[in-house]
């Protein structure tokens, strides 16, 4: 019989060591909270989404972010001038309020500022 030996690995020298102890205390970087209204890509559609505020349970309330005049046969709200300073187009922000898990939004929220009326 033979028997599957498992090689182990063995560290090269002390600077790969330290390497990959440093990789193992990294603490994963969390969600960065921002007060509201704010923008965070919505990892779901790949686009931007205007958050709102928050459900009781672990979800935002966001706002879908489009260059649009209308969602189905609902007229949008138009923002401008554009946040995004790179996009020449207006930004329009559907006006129904959605809602869906933290989890589904990027965890840093987008520089953008939502301009005051």
């Amino acid at each position: 019989m033979v028997k599957n030996k498992k090689s182990s690995f063995h560290c090269k020298s002390e600077k790969q060591k330290k390497a990959i102890a440093k990789s193992y205390a990294k603490k994963k970087s969390g969600r960065i909270e921002a007060p509201y209204p704010h923008f965070r890509y919505y990892k779901k559609s790949k686009h931007p989404a205007l958050i709102v505020g928050e459900q009781p349970v672990d979800e935002y309330k966001y706002r879908k972010v489009m260059h649009g005049e209308k969602d189905g046969s609902r007229n949008n709200e138009i923002v401008y001038p554009n946040p995004d300073k790179r996009d020449n187009e207006p930004m329009y922000i559907g006006k129904r309020t959605r809602h869906d898990k933290k989890d589904n939004f990027e965890n840093v929220p987008l520089p953008w500022k939502y301009p005051q009326k």
